[in-house]
């Protein structure tokens, strides 16, 4: 027969949890225990157990990762870290003030984004988010500054909206180098310029895009790269033929030129000179009502 007793089974705790307890939530504690007793786990395994969500399964490990209680793998690489968990457990103060006086990086990226969002001293959350920033997405200091000087320009100054941004940078444009970040920062540049030229073009003034005119704007400039030559050609015959703007019949027009190869007004005239020519009225490339008829026949289709 075999007894159990009380020391079969256990799940040991080192003594350096017990300062830590305080600041962790239900969920921290969950994952604390259900990794000591399992000793490894994927985010998903726990919140499956756990009854919690992978994301919260991640922030609640790196609560403890940063309170010095777990060590990652380094020779595992690092996931990108979904926005969603942007609002993570703050790293506990002694943590904090550990990276504050040995990581030179790390404070003069502090007193950076303080003097950027003009705050003064950043309180202990806002040492947290930006530590999380820095020591679990791994981020460079340098990248976090640029970071928060970009969300200034767009008026911008809080620790959450740097953390959206940041989080948003690294998981869907891989922003985890200043040398990338300065590529993104020439790229939206250009995107705002072209953008701006555009709306110039069609006499949208300053209003906010709708989704479908964001789309319309994104497939003729980034998808497409058409000149603005050619794009100001069908923004003229669509107001000739139709007496007002209408981007589904300009990007009719504009897909069909972008199919022919065309990349000049000169194409443009050549092409309707030849379908002319041929006597293929529903071939031309808009400066007739049969273009329209088609562009109408096919629903305007992108």
């Amino acid at each position: 027969m075999k007894i159990k007793t009380p020391s079969d089974n256990l799940i040991l705790l080192p003594m350096e949890v017990l300062p830590k307890v305080k600041n962790a939530s239900a969920t921290e504690l969950k994952v604390l225990l259900f990794l000591f007793g399992k000793k490894e786990a994927a985010p998903a395994e726990m919140a499956q157990q756990l009854g919690i969500t992978p994301a919260d399964a991640e922030a609640a490990f790196a609560f403890w990762r940063g309170a010095g209680i777990f060590e990652e793998d380094d020779s595992t690489p690092k996931k990108a870290v979904a926005p969603s968990t942007s609002l993570f457990r703050s790293y506990d103060s002694h943590t904090i003030s550990s990276y504050l006086d040995e990581d030179t990086a790390f404070r003069s990226c502090t007193e950076l984004v303080a003097e950027t969002f003009g705050t003064g001293i950043l309180n202990k959350n806002e040492l947290s988010s930006l530590l999380y920033l820095y020591n679990y997405v791994g981020l460079p200091a340098e990248v976090i500054g640029g970071i928060a000087g970009y969300c200034k320009t767009k008026g911008k100054t809080s620790m959450q909206y740097l953390m959206k941004t940041a989080l948003s940078m690294y998981e869907k444009d891989g922003i985890d180098t200043y040398e990338k970040f300065e590529q993104y920062m020439i790229l939206l540049e250009k995107r705002n310029a072209d953008s701006t030229r555009l709306r110039t073009i069609l006499g949208f003034g300053e209003r906010a895009l709708s989704a479908k005119e964001k789309e319309f704007f994104t497939r003729w400039l980034e998808d497409w790269a058409l000149p603005f030559d050619l794009i100001s050609l069908s923004y003229e015959k669509t107001v000739d033929n139709l007496h007002k703007v209408n981007l589904a019949y300009m990007n009719a027009m504009l897909k069909r030129w972008y199919e022919s190869g065309f990349t000049t007004a000169e194409d443009v005239e050549i092409g309707d000179a030849k379908a002319r020519a041929e006597k293929t009225p529903d071939a031309s490339y808009g400066d007739s009502d049969a273009f329209f008829d088609a562009a109408l026949k096919a629903g305007f289709e992108g």
